[in-house]
Protein backbone atom coordinates (compact mmCIF):
# COMPACT_ATOMS: atom_id res chain seq x y z
CA UNK A 1 0.00 0.00 0.00
CA UNK A 2 1.47 3.42 -1.23
CA UNK A 3 2.13 6.29 1.88
CA UNK A 4 -1.03 8.60 0.05
CA UNK A 5 -3.49 5.21 0.56
CA UNK A 6 -2.67 4.67 3.77
CA UNK A 7 -3.19 8.61 5.08
CA UNK A 8 -6.60 9.91 5.79
CA UNK A 9 -7.81 12.46 3.50
CA UNK A 10 -7.79 16.27 4.66
CA UNK A 11 -10.72 17.24 2.43
CA UNK A 12 -14.18 16.39 3.08
CA UNK A 13 -16.15 13.90 0.89
CA UNK A 14 -19.92 14.70 -0.22
CA UNK A 15 -22.09 13.16 -1.46
CA UNK A 16 -22.72 9.11 -2.50
CA UNK A 17 -19.83 6.87 -1.16
CA UNK A 18 -19.69 2.60 -2.18
CA UNK A 19 -18.60 0.34 0.05
CA UNK A 20 -17.99 -3.41 -1.50
CA UNK A 21 -18.16 -5.82 2.12
CA UNK A 22 -17.32 -9.18 2.03
CA UNK A 23 -19.21 -11.61 3.70
CA UNK A 24 -16.96 -11.67 6.25
CA UNK A 25 -17.60 -8.43 6.99
CA UNK A 26 -21.03 -7.29 5.73
CA UNK A 27 -22.24 -11.12 8.62
CA UNK A 28 -20.34 -9.09 11.30
CA UNK A 29 -21.69 -6.40 13.14
CA UNK A 30 -18.75 -5.52 15.23
CA UNK A 31 -16.41 -5.60 12.11
CA UNK A 32 -19.37 -3.73 9.82
CA UNK A 33 -18.97 -1.23 12.78
CA UNK A 34 -15.00 -0.88 12.60
CA UNK A 35 -14.78 -0.86 9.18
CA UNK A 36 -17.56 2.21 8.86
CA UNK A 37 -15.27 4.00 11.51
CA UNK A 38 -12.57 3.05 8.94
CA UNK A 39 -14.19 4.46 6.29
CA UNK A 40 -15.50 7.82 7.42
CA UNK A 41 -11.47 8.15 8.63
CA UNK A 42 -10.26 7.91 5.02
CA UNK A 43 -13.36 10.46 4.24
CA UNK A 44 -12.12 13.55 6.03
CA UNK A 45 -14.53 13.12 9.78
CA UNK A 46 -13.57 10.06 11.54
CA UNK A 47 -16.19 10.79 14.30
CA UNK A 48 -19.56 11.39 11.47
CA UNK A 49 -21.33 10.54 8.84
CA UNK A 50 -21.71 14.56 7.68
CA UNK A 51 -22.56 15.17 4.23
CA UNK A 52 -22.09 12.02 3.30
CA UNK A 53 -24.73 8.97 1.84
CA UNK A 54 -22.55 5.56 1.91
CA UNK A 55 -24.36 2.63 0.20
CA UNK A 56 -22.77 -0.28 1.37
CA UNK A 57 -23.58 -3.56 -0.87
CA UNK A 58 -22.33 -6.93 -0.68
CA UNK A 59 -19.67 -8.65 -3.30
CA UNK A 60 -20.87 -9.95 -6.22
CA UNK A 61 -18.76 -9.83 -9.19
CA UNK A 62 -16.33 -12.16 -9.34
CA UNK A 63 -14.16 -14.01 -11.41
CA UNK A 64 -13.03 -17.99 -12.18
CA UNK A 65 -9.82 -18.10 -13.48
CA UNK A 66 -9.05 -21.58 -15.14
CA UNK A 67 -7.47 -23.23 -11.98
CA UNK A 68 -10.82 -22.52 -10.20
CA UNK A 69 -9.25 -19.88 -8.55
CA UNK A 70 -11.97 -16.79 -7.20
CA UNK A 71 -11.23 -13.61 -6.96
CA UNK A 72 -13.46 -10.30 -6.47
CA UNK A 73 -13.64 -8.02 -9.37
CA UNK A 74 -14.00 -4.30 -8.61
CA UNK A 75 -16.90 -2.43 -9.92
CA UNK A 76 -14.25 -0.06 -11.73
CA UNK A 77 -13.03 -2.55 -14.07
CA UNK A 78 -16.54 -4.20 -14.60
CA UNK A 79 -19.37 -1.33 -15.38
CA UNK A 80 -21.86 -3.06 -16.53
CA UNK A 81 -25.56 -2.42 -14.15
CA UNK A 82 -26.26 -5.12 -11.83
CA UNK A 83 -29.64 -6.39 -11.16
CA UNK A 84 -31.69 -4.42 -8.50
CA UNK A 85 -30.58 -6.24 -4.87
CA UNK A 86 -32.50 -6.30 -2.05
CA UNK A 87 -31.94 -2.29 -1.14
CA UNK A 88 -32.73 -0.53 2.16
CA UNK A 89 -32.25 2.84 2.75
CA UNK A 90 -31.84 4.53 6.00
CA UNK A 91 -32.24 8.14 6.56
CA UNK A 92 -30.12 9.20 9.45
CA UNK A 93 -31.28 12.70 10.93
CA UNK A 94 -28.31 15.45 11.87
CA UNK A 95 -28.25 14.38 15.66
CA UNK A 96 -27.08 10.82 14.57
CA UNK A 97 -24.62 11.23 11.45
CA UNK A 98 -23.35 13.35 13.51
CA UNK A 99 -21.76 10.93 16.06
CA UNK A 100 -19.98 8.03 15.54
CA UNK A 101 -21.79 6.45 18.87
CA UNK A 102 -24.98 7.40 17.36
CA UNK A 103 -24.36 5.70 13.83
CA UNK A 104 -23.14 2.37 15.32
CA UNK A 105 -26.56 2.57 17.40
CA UNK A 106 -28.50 3.04 13.73
CA UNK A 107 -26.51 -0.26 12.17
CA UNK A 108 -27.49 -2.29 15.16
CA UNK A 109 -30.95 -0.72 14.77
CA UNK A 110 -30.99 -1.51 11.26
CA UNK A 111 -29.76 -4.85 11.26
CA UNK A 112 -32.75 -5.40 13.98
CA UNK A 113 -35.42 -3.96 11.95
CA UNK A 114 -34.26 -5.82 8.66
CA UNK A 115 -34.07 -8.94 10.95
CA UNK A 116 -31.31 -10.56 8.53
CA UNK A 117 -29.42 -12.71 11.11
CA UNK A 118 -27.37 -10.23 13.19
CA UNK A 119 -25.79 -8.49 10.06
CA UNK A 120 -26.57 -6.92 6.65
CA UNK A 121 -26.46 -10.17 5.00
CA UNK A 122 -28.20 -10.33 1.61
CA UNK A 123 -29.23 -6.52 2.11
CA UNK A 124 -27.58 -3.53 -0.06
CA UNK A 125 -27.82 -0.95 2.55
CA UNK A 126 -28.14 2.98 1.84
CA UNK A 127 -26.96 5.26 4.66
CA UNK A 128 -27.61 8.60 3.89
CA UNK A 129 -28.90 12.02 5.57
CA UNK A 130 -32.35 12.54 6.49
CA UNK A 131 -34.34 13.06 3.06
CA UNK A 132 -37.62 15.28 3.11
CA UNK A 133 -39.81 14.80 0.91
CA UNK A 134 -42.84 17.50 0.15
CA UNK A 135 -45.38 15.47 -1.41
CA UNK A 136 -48.36 17.74 -3.34
CA UNK A 137 -51.78 15.99 -3.60
CA UNK A 138 -54.28 16.57 -5.87
CA UNK A 139 -56.13 19.24 -4.52
CA UNK A 140 -52.03 21.41 -4.83
CA UNK A 141 -51.87 20.82 -1.06
CA UNK A 142 -48.14 20.03 -0.05
CA UNK A 143 -47.25 17.65 3.17
CA UNK A 144 -43.96 16.71 4.26
CA UNK A 145 -43.04 13.16 4.93
CA UNK A 146 -39.37 13.10 7.23
CA UNK A 147 -37.30 15.42 8.22
CA UNK A 148 -36.99 19.22 8.72
CA UNK A 149 -37.41 21.72 6.27
CA UNK A 150 -34.68 24.57 6.92
CA UNK A 151 -36.75 27.45 7.42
Amino acid sequence: MSAAIGKSTQSRAHGTVRVTLPAKVAYEPEALKRSIGGILGRLGCPTCFSGLDCHFTNERDFVVDPAGAIAFRSSELNPQPLPPAAEVRVSLAPGVRYNIDSVFKAVDAVIGFIGACPCHSGFDVLYQNEITVIGIDNAGVAQQYGGQVAG
